[in-house]
């Protein structure tokens, strides 16, 4: 197994593609995603670790700052990990990256369940790093069966009110569910889909898509790739031709992943959001999805939906140095508060 560094994506985005292919491996570990993240938000000098057999067999995405390697992730990045091909892969990755002797491995948005974690903690300890561990966030998720019935999942008493609200919904017009790849017209559905998505208390909140630059040029980056790869669905409730409630979502063979969506306000009164999500979960089923990512916070309109949960983790690790230590001190008072920070700054000094 040999194991390189590279400072850019592009030369190897064809074999990486390839290589997530080959593993089934979810879009968030895709070039493409990476590309739209750096891009967008540019955390430091992108560092690529790469596993070669006779193929390329792994890799990790690392941006370098300063004295720290980080995870490209932040808010909008709903999974992060190694992609490889086999154990030794990632074993030879989680190695790699400790011997590059930051002070700081900074690693977000890990999968609690995920089998890598203890190569990290093996290497970490192997390099005599300190780590710590805690909880970023669970995102709830559904199991799909074929046969399975929607209106069953939510139980009698919200199915019977999804069928009322419809009910009502229909008697205002023609209604009817659109589904768009983004081969054709993006610009425009991605104009109107993120007016919806905006709408109401995002908007007012500043946590809407169309809220910050940045954020509108990540999510626009990602559909342009994710319309090239065949794995952008951009889902439309609508009444009378207008749109009323909106999904931004990935798909692949396996699952749907539904990144961000909203409803107009003046709406309300029908929930065409919980008709669109419904209308969402029944295509999946027919079309033989194994999961429902709902992805982001366990919110509770999401529990309507899904009861099964994946940990979101963040894993520190700090050099058994000066500056590793005092790295600690400053993360342990962000993570934990003051009683943690001050043992850790009385070992420091």
């Amino acid at each position: 197994m040999t194991v390189e560094t590279r400072a850019e994506i592009a030369p190897i985005a064809q074999e990486w593609d390839a290589l997530a292919r080959r593993t089934a491996a979810a879009p968030f570990l895709r070039p493409g995603w990476h590309e739209a993240w750096l891009a967008a938000f540019s955390l430091g000098r992108p560092l690529v670790l790469t596993a070669w057999r006779d193929r390329l067999a792994g890799v990790l995405m690392t941006c370098r700052r300063g004295g720290a390697l980080m995870s490209p992730t932040n808010v909008h990045t709903p999974a992060f990990g190694i992609l490889a091909s086999d154990p030794a892969a990632a074993r030879s990755l989680a190695q790699a990256l400790f011997a590059l002797r930051a002070r700081t491995i900074a690693l977000d948005y890990l999968l609690a369940d995920d089998p890598v974690l203890a190569d990290i903690d093996a290497a970490a300890a192997a390099a005599g790093h300190a780590v710590v561990r805690r909880t970023l966030q669970r995102s709830p998720y559904a199991t799909l069966r074929p046969g399975d019935d929607v209106d069953a999942r939510i139980g009698d008493k919200r199915a019977r009110n999804l069928r009322r609200f419809e009910r009502r919904l229909r008697s205002a017009g023609r209604v009817e569910v659109e589904v768009a790849d983004g081969r054709e017209r993006l610009e425009a559905l991605l104009e109107e889909g993120f007016r919806l998505e905006g709408s109401g208390w995002k908007a007012a909140r500043g946590t809407a898509i169309a809220s910050q630059p940045a954020t509108r040029r990540f999510y626009t980056d990602v559909a342009r790739w994710a319309a090239e790869a065949g794995i952008l669905r951009l889902a439309f409730l609508r009444l009378n031709g207008e749109g009323i409630a909106f999904h931004f979502a990935l798909e692949d063979v396996s699952a749907y992943y539904l990144l961000k969506c909203g409803y107009s306000p003046e709406m309300r009164h029908c929930a065409p959001g919980r008709l669109l999500a419904r209308a969402m979960f029944a295509r999946a089923i027919a079309q033989g999805l194994e999961r429902f990512e709902l992805l982001g916070a366990d919110d509770a309109w999401k529990r309507e939906w899904a009861r099964e949960h994946g940990e979101r983790v963040l894993v520190r690790a700090f050099a058994p140095t000066y500056l590793g230590m005092a790295d600690r001190a400053l993360q342990t008072t962000l993570l934990y508060g003051k009683p943690l920070a001050k043992r850790t700054f009385a070992r420091v000094r």
